[in-house]
């Protein structure tokens, strides 16, 4: 999967995605223009990237073996947690890594997206309060 956006993309593409679509990006970017950023992988990450990169007038190919999301990322709860399931198993420096990745998230990089949210968390044997 390809899309091309910012400055350099293709007026006479359409808006929606689709297999036609893919395959003309895809042929367009081989040959085409040198861009600014090239993102592979759709997934979260590589998604965001492209999407941030774009917004601020880059022009960027996003590639994916498959389409967007398809992976690891479509079965997320799209939820950007701050680690705290780390710290049930000990790996606290994971932990700390993730929290600091949301605050990055929650206040520099994508505030009108990543807010805190209320959760709740049934009680199960897994999860007990004496943990």
């Amino acid at each position: 999967m390809t899309s091309r956006t910012g400055p350099a993309a293709s007026a006479a593409s359409s808006s929606s995605l689709s297999a036609g679509r893919r395959a003309r990006d895809l042929a367009a970017a081989v040959g085409g223009d040198v861009v600014d950023v090239l993102v592979v992988g759709l997934g979260a990450t590589g998604a965001g990237a492209a999407l941030d990169a774009a917004s601020r007038g880059l022009s960027v190919v996003a590639v994916d073996a498959h389409d967007l999301a398809f992976g690891t990322s479509r079965f997320s709860s799209k939820l950007v947690h701050g680690g705290l399931r780390y710290l049930a198993s000990g790996q606290i420096d994971v932990a700390h890594e993730s929290a600091v990745e949301r605050g990055v998230l929650m206040e520099r990089t994508a505030p009108h997206l990543v807010r805190a949210q209320p959760f709740v968390l049934p009680l199960t044997p897994l999860v007990s309060p004496g943990r």
